[in-house]
């Protein structure tokens, strides 16, 4: 079936195909641990067909004996599962009293994961071993759970900062017997969100210390360039690592197809190939809203899939989710569209064929998304479709680079400041922060404690070096998925979502559509003053799009490299007005004015000075210098991805043809979050590649003067005004030549 398909294809799509591969199988390799595993575990994993070891899970389940901090780094379906549960369930049952906290991005993994482990557990005598305690947990069966400890809980970040750290004094018993926690999915704790669980983590190691327990960590994690120092920087400890893959893989058939028209019609069109052949399927999109067009395109064009396929994103209730992940195991679904909801571990099935509908803003989430097919070890098709985007039409020219690049580094900042000054009252609201504190170095963060005791948001004791939380629970008031003041949004009577920090101008001025759970609201009233966001709900067919002026301003030099500087910076925007933009083809249909504050916020960035004599070069050639420098500035960032996970929108840039402190023309480029989160290091770290991999965009694109494949950015604030492609190589050329 599998051939017939890559036949039709060929056949739909006849001059459409980029490059295609076969990537050969690979066969499993087997190993034994050190120390046998528990007698009757073993007996229970035979059950279950298992009767011997990958070669990663036997050296795993060695470290983590041998009290080590590990890391496991491979990829979907390898079996990481199994590495923790052994030793977890072995201290079980050598102690009763024993517990693990096992931490999940997702609620829908909890519910994966405990099914398997329950099942173990009952095979082996334990008659508790685990509980889920998320916001999908009742409020009696919380209290059911506190008042009866499993040995294991199974929770995520949001409840961990907000309900058993912020109320260790209800998990007593626990906290003094957690001897592991593991962190499962570690790649996914990326820029602001995991920067803000590192904060949460030592808040909880604190909270052990406290009670006297010292757990092990244990985190897993997809394919990444930098697994020991992401888990490293999360926890504040040494770990591990264990990369040495034994599982067997199936073949993999790797489609990369560049439609001349719509990608995302191309995309349903060979969603469809894939049913009509009997091959169950996946279909990834980069957005709820394109997720539910391609299934109800898929289902117009043919109704006999109404019951045998499914949309699935964030937004759809618990049980909704529950369900279709069971119908997809079961087989009763022949396929999916989905958002990367489905990118993580819950186990649906086997399925042939995964459809990327555009390259999903990493090789590591390419891959993993890819994992999906051909989990049980079959062969699998894995077709790559081109957006009209700089980075997914790079790749669509250089499928060797995509086959052989590394993968991405994951960035988090364990010191930005915006973040450390939410989570330090935090932690002096659970235990007092003392002066000789070994998780938060109290000395090096006195600026910031004394300008949290200045704020009145932390007191100092009377006696002695301490400082404690004049507040009660300002854990409520941090959400871990943004920086900065939450703002309620508000539909009717009813709360339907939040957005934090600077978001709320671009995001939320009136007039703009704000999109939740597949729906469209128009924001009738920004309420900074009580933090409140009010719209009603519509349905049309554009979205909106802020238009926004900025200024920067250098606050301290920290490296440089030539005429590439890097360092702490100033940034102020303000939101102007707003474009009104035809869905799918984003045209512009009209603008309107809006009038905003102003925001300013510090962050972190690099900046490119360029010689004078450079501007009459390019005006010699009669091209737009200005234009040049906007545009150069918007192809580096679209590339800054291949090197850093991240999305172009969360770096920001500014160019000045002459930059006022320097009187030199100036390009800026930073990091889109208060305080920076690293992203902007990064690129200075790879600068000869980051540079190398913007003037392939920019030279290799065969459009004449600049397109979405490799100048324009659809976000650009200034409306992608002006842009000059040609002057843009000009200007990279020289800014290669000053490194040299």
């Amino acid at each position: 079936m599998i051939n017939d398909l890559l036949e039709q294809i060929r056949k739909t799509f006849p001059d459409e195909i980029a490059h295609y591969r076969y990537l050969e199988p690979k066969h499993a390799e087997y190993a034994e641990p050190e120390k046998p595993v528990n007698s009757s575990l073993r007996d229970a994993f035979k059950k279950k067909g298992i009767d011997r070891f990958f070669s990663h899970q036997a050296k795993g389940i060695d470290l983590i004996r041998k009290g080590n901090n590990i890391v496991v780094m491979t990829p979907a379906a390898s079996g990481k599962s199994l590495i923790y549960n052994i030793p977890v369930l072995e201290s079980i049952i050598d102690n009763l009293s024993a517990k693990a906290l096992y931490l999940f991005p997702l609620k829908g993994l909890e519910q994966d994961q405990i099914k398997t482990l329950r099942e173990l557990a009952s095979d082996i005598g334990i008659t508790y071993p685990a509980e889920v305690y998320d916001g999908d947990t009742t409020a009696y069966r919380r209290k059911k759970i506190r008042e009866t400890l499993p040995n294991i809980i199974f929770s995520n970040p949001d409840m961990l900062h907000l309900a058993l750290n912020a109320f260790h004094a209800k998990w007593v018993e626990f906290f003094k017997n957690l001897r592991f926690v593991v962190i499962d999915e570690i790649h996914t704790y990326k820029g602001v969100f995991g920067s803000h669980v590192a904060q949460v983590l030592r808040r909880l190691r604190r909270i052990c210390k406290y009670y006297g327990s010292s757990p092990q960590f244990i985190a897993c994690s997809a394919t990444i360039a930098n697994p020991v120092e992401l888990a490293g920087n999360l926890t504040g400890l040494d770990f591990e690592l264990i990369d040495n893959n034994g599982a067997p893989r199936g073949g993999r058939h790797i489609v990369f197809l560049n439609p001349w028209g719509s990608p995302y019609t191309a995309s349903t069109k060979a969603f469809k190939l894939c049913l009509d052949k009997g091959l169950k399927s996946i279909a990834f999109t980069k957005s709820r809203k394109i997720t539910e067009l391609m299934y109800s395109w898929l289902i117009e064009g043919a109704p006999e899939y109404e019951t045998l396929v499914s949309s699935y994103r964030a937004g759809f209730l618990p049980v909704e989710r529950r369900e279709i992940e069971q119908r997809l195991f079961s087989g009763e679904l022949k396929g999916v569209i989905s958002t990367s909801a489905l990118e993580l571990g819950v186990d649906i099935g086997g399925l042939d064929v995964c459809i990327l509908a555009g390259y999903p803003g990493s090789i590591a989430s390419t891959w993993q998304r890819a994992g999906r097919a051909g989990r049980h070890g079959q062969d699998a098709v894995i077709i790559m479709v081109g957006l009209k985007d700089a980075i997914d039409q790079y790749f669509m020219r250089h499928s060797d680079d995509f086959f052989s690049r590394s993968h991405e580094a994951v960035v988090v900042d364990t010191f930005n400041p915006a973040i450390l000054k939410q989570h330090i009252p935090c932690a002096a609201a659970e235990i007092y922060l003392r002066s000789e504190d070994t998780v938060y170095d109290a000395g090096a963060l006195m600026p910031l404690i004394n300008e949290l005791e200045n704020r009145g948001l932390l007191r100092a004791g009377k006696k002695g070096s301490i400082w404690f939380s004049p507040g009660r629970n300002p854990q409520r008031e941090v959400s871990i998925r943004g920086i900065g003041k939450i703002f309620s949004v508000i539909s009717g009577d009813s709360r339907i979502g939040e957005i934090s920090g600077a978001r709320i101008y671009k995001e939320a001025h009136p007039g703009a559509i704000y999109l939740h759970k597949g729906r469209q609201y128009r924001v009738e009233e920004l309420d900074i003053e009580n933090l409140k966001i009010h719209c009603r709900e519509v349905d049309v067919p554009y979205y909106t799009q802020a238009v926004t002026r900025e200024e920067t301003e250098i606050i301290a030099e920290l490296e440089k490299r030539k005429n590439i500087s890097w360092g702490n910076l100033r940034t102020t925007h303000i939101v102007t007005g707003y474009w009104r933009k035809r869905l799918l083809t984003q045209e512009k249909l009209e603008r309107y004015p809006v009038e905003l504050p102003s925001w300013t916020f510090e962050t972190q960035g690099l900046w490119i000075t360029l010689s004078s004599k450079l501007e009459q070069k390019v005006l010699k050639d009669n091209l737009n210098f200005a234009g040049g420098l906007h545009a150069f500035e918007h192809t580096a960032i679209s590339a800054l991805p291949l090197f850093a996970m991240c999305d172009k929108g969360d770096i920001g840039g500014i160019s000045y043809p002459l930059y006022p402190d320097f009187l030199m023309p100036a390009i800026f480029i930073y990091d889109g979050y208060e305080g920076g989160i690293g992203l902007t290091k990064r690129a200075l770290e790879v600068i000869d590649k980051w540079l190398e991999a913007t003037g392939r965009i920019l030279t290799e694109c065969p459009c004449e003067d600049g397109c979405p494949s490799c100048v324009q950015d659809p976000q650009c604030g200034s409306g992608n005004e002006p842009l000059d492609k040609k002057a843009a190589v000009l200007i990279l050329n020289e800014i290669k030549k000053e490194l040299l």
